[in-house]
């Protein structure tokens, strides 16, 4: 195979990744501002929320594939990979 077609592969494969993101579901009182996948090849995620008492404050977590859940003091996230 030429380099050519190990490039798109491996771009392919990335855009597969991408593509399979977690839904959230965010505890009250907490809203998600933003999830960006990480690493070239990896299969985590960072994602960014805020606490609406808190709109100042941004904070963020990461997860990887596989993970269902989070607790942050009496909050609990959930997480649904498809």
């Amino acid at each position: 195979m030429s380099l050519k077609h190990w490039i798109l592969g491996g771009a392919a494969a990335k855009a597969v990744r991408v593509s399979q993101r977690p839904s959230i579901v965010a505890p009250p009182g907490y809203t998600v501002t933003g999830m960006k996948h990480q690493g070239l090849i990896g299969t985590s995620w960072k994602i960014s929320y805020i606490k609406d008492d808190q709109p100042n404050l941004r904070k963020n977590f990461s997860i990887s594939k596989g993970t269902t859940g989070r607790t942050e003091g009496s909050a609990r996230w959930k997480f649904y990979w498809n």
